[in-house]
């Protein structure tokens, strides 16, 4: 099972009533309904509940927004997208919808699809470049192992979100790559890729992408980092350098 799936979804069935979502949150529950079934379901709801205003194409119309960009007016994670949907928006015509927590994500993902189509299709940088770049930067060190895997971002993320993590990656870092930072009382460092934990021990990915568990009883210091490791390239590469880089990515890239 995904790992994602297994720490989010008792949160996000619930998310509307168990948390006060803050937009930008640098823990953000991401949507862990993104299968082929899931897409299928929430094309078919998106049709008969949001094509009406928002288009069956996705593009707007009445004032809504053009899904098919990847931008979105009123909240850019996952998180802030699902309180648009079950709470609405006060004032405008976006009414708040009695839809069950996972009918709210597999719409959602629908709807994160379509921007993504377009993505290799708009990708204005050179892919040679970006290879080079991905390269000199070591970005397969940890996307290889503890880091999001790169191979499909294309079909799941649109540019604008492409561009965003790589230039700001704390706007966003999904729980399920949290990271766990602990000392035992011999004082030997435990750090990882957290993946699931109970009351008595800590499972997580070592740096060689190895699976650990860990006692916490063994413990003697034991923190959550909710923050990525990625660096931000605001400033440290150039809007076409950026450009090479998201067309490397998804126009085949980092395989």
């Amino acid at each position: 099972m995904n790992r994602a799936l297994v720490s989010l979804t008792a949160a996000a069935l619930l998310l509307p009533s168990a948390v006060a979502a803050q937009e930008e949150s640098s823990a953000a529950i991401t949507n862990p309904f993104n299968s082929a079934d899931d897409l299928a379901d929430g094309q078919r709801r998106y049709m008969s509940q949001c094509a009406g205003c928002h288009g069956r194409d996705g593009r707007g119309g009445q004032g809504t927004p053009d899904f098919t960009t990847g931008n979105f007016r009123r909240a850019s994670s996952d998180e802030g997208l699902f309180q648009v949907v079950a709470k609405g928006i006060p004032g405008t015509t976006m009414p708040a919808f009695s839809l069950s927590g996972r009918q709210i994500w597999q719409t959602l993902a629908y709807i994160r699809s379509l921007g993504a189509s377009r993505t290799a299709e708009h990708a204005s940088g050179d892919v040679a470049r970006g290879a080079m770049l991905f390269k000199e930067n070591r970005c397969g060190g940890c996307h290889s192992s503890t880091a999001p895997d790169l191979r499909e971002i294309g079909r799941e993320r649109s540019l604008a979100e492409l561009k965003r993590s790589i230039l700001d990656p704390q706007a966003e870092v999904s729980n399920a790559y949290w990271r766990i930072k602990a000392t035992t009382r011999d004082g030997a460092a435990v750090e990882g890729l957290r993946l699931n934990e109970d009351t008595h021990s800590v499972q997580y990915l070592d740096r060689q992408g190895k699976l650990r568990s860990a006692r916490k009883e063994a413990l003697a210091g034991y923190e959550i980092v909710k923050q990525s490791p990625m660096p931000a390239y605001r400033g440290k590469l150039t809007g076409a350098q950026v450009n090479d880089l998201v067309a490397y990515l998804v126009k085949g890239g980092s395989r």
